[in-house]
């Protein structure tokens, strides 16, 4: 059994591997062939997909709360920020429980905590199982918060730091970045 499961987590590095470098040749081929509309056409795709292809890299998930926000769930469990940091509270709340599609599960890398418009936390997301609801919801493995040190040798691309304002746009709970290349770099 154990063999088995070795065997699915090379096969899954692989192909992480390869979407990576899918992405790559999907980029330069976006460029050489004058942009996303030629690239399409030459492709026989969507401008659309071609875009989805050529960003396909590794992502974080910003999530924007206030501090104010508090929720305590039927269970007990809090919601949001907890003003515990490193709580085990705190925890539970930024890893559980969010909608991410199967897609997007193994190229996320990280999430990103804003409250009151300000960079809180980063939590690395870790190898472990993901654990998943009744709903489709799932809990996410992830770290400790980072520095701001561990930060910037992790993710050097992110635009901001901890402690940086990153305002919330009206209507926006959350969004993806990608973390490719510093100049391909989108919200």
């Amino acid at each position: 059994m154990r063999e088995l499961v070795n065997e699915l987590h090379r096969i899954e590095k692989q192909q992480h591997e390869l979407g990576l470098r899918r992405a790559a040749v999907m980029r330069s081929l976006v460029l050489a062939s004058g942009g996303v509309k030629e690239a399409a056409a030459l492709l026989r795709l969507d401008r659309k997909t071609v875009r989805a292809r050529e960003r396909a890299t590794d992502l974080a998930l910003v999530l924007y709360r206030g501090s104010n926000t508090e929720k305590v769930g039927p269970d007990g469990r809090v919601y949001g920020e907890t003003g515990e940091e490193d709580s085990p509270a705190q925890r539970d709340a930024d890893r559980m429980w969010f909608t991410i599609a199967q897609d997007k599960r193994p190229l996320l890398r990280a999430l990103v905590y804003i409250a009151d418009g300000r960079v809180r936390r980063v939590r690395a997301v870790l190898d472990g199982p993901w654990q998943e609801n009744e709903q489709g919801k799932v809990a996410v493995p992830v770290g400790p918060p980072l520095s701001a040190a561990h930060l910037a040798d992790q993710f050097p691309v992110l635009p901001f730091t901890l402690g940086d304002a990153r305002p919330m746009v009206r209507g926006k709970i959350r969004e993806y970045l990608t973390l490719g290349p510093s100049e391909e770099l989108s919200p």
